[in-house]
């Protein structure tokens, strides 16, 4: 028991550094209060982060909050872009995405989640009369620029790397929505769990998937047997899974087992 406390406090703290960071990487400062809304955690044990963050030198201590060093905020906006994640395992991402549009009506709204995946929905959507909600500035600008659907967007702040758009703020950014579909990449998947690692994202995945009458996966085959260190949700919470044939035939088999529909091809 106390093996698991000490488990699950590092985890804890490992999640709230990720946060900062995340934080630094939008806004190049962050503030204590800005840190305890995104992360729960007391002033205190925030203000425990900062200064040993400071003391291995990978940010600056600053008034009210932190800073990124140079060397650091080089580092971080060098991290995989989005432009460059797409272009891996390309025409099974787009396969993939070609067989979750298939399923998307004529005057259907829909939410689409930023990935490498996804991103390529936007391709065959361009001839649809749909409403795409979308926290992706990259699938946003594509359907704006090559299609005649109607696109509908969250404020907060873009991501360089990712592009998709953050929100620290609201706990709900899509309150207003309800949608029949949403469509998602995922970091990992389980025979229990879809799984990401990033604290901010997945607020805004988990407000998306309380919208949405069907959640439905976009992964290729690196995604199944990985996991993130954050549950996103039960897998049974997808209604289907679309994936590459090269996915494992056994988790596949586990998937099905549990009622979840996974499509490959």
């Amino acid at each position: 028991m106390h093996n698991e406390r000490g488990l699950r406090t590092k985890m804890l703290e490992r999640e709230r550094k990720q946060t900062i960071f995340r934080l630094l990487d939008l806004h190049t400062f962050a503030s204590i209060h800005d840190v305890v809304e995104a992360t729960g955690a007391s002033e205190a044990t925030v203000r425990r982060d900062f200064i040993e963050l400071e003391r291995e030198k990978r940010l600056r201590r600053v008034r009210g909050g932190v800073e990124l060093t140079r060397e650091q905020g080089t580092a971080l906006r060098a991290e995989a872009p989005l432009d460059r994640r797409v272009t891996i395992n390309e025409e099974k991402k787009r396969r993939i995405a070609r067989l979750a549009c298939a399923s998307v009506e004529p005057g259907e709204t829909i939410m689409i989640d930023g990935g490498s995946t996804t991103f390529h929905m936007a391709e065959y959507l361009a001839t649809l009369d749909v409403t795409v909600v979308t926290n992706s500035f990259a699938i946003a600008e594509h359907l704006v620029r090559h299609s005649r659907c109607t696109v509908i967007m969250p404020e907060g702040t873009v991501d360089p790397g990712s592009q998709l758009i953050l929100n620290t703020l609201s706990p709900d950014p899509f309150a207003n929505y309800n949608v029949k579909k949403a469509f998602m990449g995922i970091e990992g998947i389980t025979e229990t769990a879809l799984t990401n690692s990033d604290p901010l994202l997945i607020q805004m995945e988990r407000a998306m998937i309380a919208h949405a009458r069907e959640l439905i996966i976009l992964a290729d085959e690196t995604k199944f047997g990985k996991m993130g260190h954050l549950i996103l949700c039960p897998i049974e919470k997808a209604a289907r899974i679309i994936t590459s044939l090269q996915a494992d035939s056994l988790l596949v088999k586990a998937l099905r087992a549990k009622g979840v529909d996974v499509v490959q091809v």
